[in-house]
């Protein structure tokens, strides 16, 4: 499924200042690719991810999954799964419940649910981990495991906000290639922010750049 923004805008405004985050973003990204979606930090690169997440609204402008318009739908709605930089997985969880709970909060049957689990944990390399703790993982495992959380869903886009900032050198590394072999396993349309070019580089079919807001 193809991604695309049309003037997408963003401003951040109070009563003394104003902030325009994106400006008049045009893009388009292709179906099934991983597009880096490069730049410093505040260029307005996790601004744009999450408002194709729905996270945050646009000030203006149009965001389009395929043929269908996607700007004023919930998170929920938009067949997205987002992996954020701290991973956010819940502590008290194992790792099959970390994956298992989107899909119980979607009503999925259980014996479905388990089945789904387990084939994105193999998929991800952590089949074998199932019954662990968070804190019992490497940071390269925690940020598989929320990998698998994303893609349990069976989502049509994956956004992934500098998953691998967290990460010492040679889990960078070696987890970049993880992700990059994942995307082409799944065929998920799939966009990486990082503000590392050779990351980008190394990983994305495409690269968007950005500054200031402008692509």
């Amino acid at each position: 499924m193809d991604i695309r923004l049309v003037n997408l805008t963003k401003v951040f405004a109070d009563k003394d200042s104003e902030v325009r985050a994106v400006d008049k973003l045009d893009t388009v990204v292709p179906s099934g690719k991983l597009i880096g979606l490069l730049g410093p930090s505040g260029c307005g690169k996790s601004t744009t991810l999450y408002m194709i997440a729905g996270l945050l609204n646009p000030t203006e402008g149009q965001i389009f999954f395929g043929n269908a318009e996607v700007t004023q739908l919930p998170p929920e709605k938009r067949g997205i799964g987002l992996v954020f930089q701290n991973y956010a997985l819940y502590p008290h969880m194992t790792v099959k419940q970390n994956i298992l709970f989107p899909l119980q909060n979607l009503k999925v049957p259980k014996a479905e649910a388990l089945q789904r689990a387990q084939k994105v944990a193999d998929l991800v390399a952590i089949g074998s981990l199932m019954n662990r703790k968070p804190k019992q993982l490497s940071g390269g495992q925690q940020q598989r495991v929320a990998i698998a959380r994303a893609l349990v869903k069976n989502p049509d886009v994956l956004l992934l906000d500098e998953p691998l900032s967290n990460l010492d050198a040679r889990l960078r590394l070696q987890t970049r290639e993880e992700i990059k072999r994942i995307q082409r396993e799944t065929g998920i349309t799939t966009i990486f922010v990082t503000h590392d070019q050779e990351e980008a580089m190394s990983i994305s079919d495409e690269i968007i750049v950005m500054k200031d807001g402008v692509a």
